[in-house]
């Protein structure tokens, strides 16, 4: 959780199974367990907050799932509404990291089908440092200045 521990990244919610951060142009959630409708509409919630702070500018999302992190199905389908309005406000794209999952297959699949079903491209990596360098490529940084 490299971007966690950098301390020029702005810690913006911390609920239980899950913390949000920005560093630059990324927001960076590191979460884990098992997530259903109610615990999608809090993250969302957050995650509006967040977002805000960009005022219509590009960025991207950068996902570090732990243990089990699977979706209910109406958590999914929380998750797909929460992430199609975030296509609407700037987000540009997603980067995955599910090394760190116990159900990776199950965990990949469930966001893929996501973001596919919001049009939006996802990476997926099995560790953070190659899902930043993919970011990088495509012009998001941890770097304000960037």
């Amino acid at each position: 959780m490299k971007i966690f521990k950098n301390p020029n990244a702005q810690l913006k919610s911390k609920y239980g199974q899950y913390y949000i951060a920005v560093l630059g142009n990324i927001v960076a959630v590191s979460a884990e367990g098992m997530a259903d409708k109610d615990a999608i509409a809090r993250y969302a919630k957050d995650m509006v907050d967040v977002i805000s702070g960009f005022e219509g500018q590009k960025w991207a999302f950068l996902g570090v799932l732990h243990g089990s992190a699977l979706l209910t199905k109406d958590g999914e389908l929380e998750l797909q509404k929460s992430i199609a309005w975030r296509a609407q406000h700037g987000m540009a794209l997603g980067a995955l990291v599910t090394g760190e999952t116990t159900m990776e297959a199950m965990v990949q699949s469930q966001f893929e089908r996501i973001y596919r079903n919001v049009g939006l491209p996802l990476g997926v990596f099995s560790d953070e440092d190659n899902a930043l360098a993919w970011l990088a490529e495509k012009g998001f940084s941890q770097n304000a200045a960037d």
